[in-house]
């Protein structure tokens, strides 16, 4: 796995498979009038990265490759670095920037594989498992896809339904630049509300001995856990309840009520404060240099 200091962009090829569709250019993958550029440069978002984070390590292969490939014990920020990094290229930066940010990923995932060695979820040992297979991929970026929506709605603004299917139209750009081959990808909104309905209700999504392990690690009483704990509490909070409760995440109901008091006021409070100031500078940049 990455650590934050190997987040170095490696150069494009012209043997890279999509060379021809993204060739490097000046301007960006993503329009600053579409809805995914509109909902990702909101700085709310960040909330997202670590119920990404965490819905990501649910899956019992995803967990089996960070707990055997990471050293997320003593870079505890680098995954939501990565995360926050990669969005970041994608979205705002040139084609060329955002095509190396992939290349850069998929080539450090290369050594990320193995098997289970005990049985994980319905998951049993021998299992094998690889950081680039296409579905693990897919689950990690309809992570990232699902969770931004749901901040967004919560903290920003409310979407249509033509605003979600334009923001998940382009993310299917994001899928096509990972590499997953089309036919596994859900094509429409509604069909990828299906696919996520059925990864957490089959018995695919749980938390594991290994991801309870990543958490615990962490989010220790230390004060970077502490630290890293504080700043994802929101995003914890909006994870599902079940697997709240598989990472031992307790939540007094006096809490509860005063977190469903929140988001409207935050929505509130973005209606009358400029954009500017609620923008991820990386956009605001890409934007003065078109």
């Amino acid at each position: 796995m990455l650590r934050s200091s190997d987040f170095r962009l490696l150069p494009i090829q012209p043997s890279h498979p999509n060379y021809e569709k993204i060739k490097p250019m000046s301007k960006p993958l993503f329009s600053p009038k579409s809805v995914f550029w509109r909902v990702n440069r909101e700085l709310a978002c960040f909330i997202a990265a670590p119920r990404a984070v965490l819905m990501q390590i649910a899956h019992p292969l995803v967990a089996a490759g960070v707990a055997e490939h990471s050293d997320f014990r003593k870079h505890r920020f680098a995954r939501l670095y990565r995360t926050s990094m990669a969005a970041a290229a994608i979205t705002f930066g040139s084609r060329d920037f955002a095509l190396r940010a992939v290349r850069t990923i998929n080539q450090k995932h290369r050594v990320v594989n193995g098997v289970l060695k005990t049985q994980s979820g319905i998951f049993p040992a021998g299992t094998p498992y690889d950081a680039n297979d296409p579905e693990l991929k897919l689950w990690v970026l309809s992570t990232i896809t699902e969770s931004t929506l749901l901040v967004y709605e919560l903290f920003v603004s409310r979407l249509s339904a033509e605003d979600r299917e334009s923001y998940y139209s382009d993310s299917l750009r994001v899928a096509e630049l990972f590499g997953i081959p089309e036919h596994i990808v859900p094509p429409t909104y509604e069909d990828f509300q299906l696919y996520y309905d059925r990864m957490m209700n089959d018995g695919v999504i749980q938390v594991s001995e290994q991801a309870r392990g990543i958490y615990q690690a962490l989010f220790a009483r230390t004060p970077s856990g502490l630290l890293l704990f504080a700043g994802s509490a929101p995003g914890i909070r909006l994870l599902p309840q079940h697997l709240r409760e598989g990472f031992g995440f307790g939540w007094k109901s006096s809490r509860g009520r005063l977190w469903e008091s929140i988001p409207p006021v935050c929505r509130g409070l973005r209606r009358v404060t400029p954009s500017l100031l609620c923008a991820n500078p990386a956009a605001t940049l890409s934007q003065l240099l078109l």
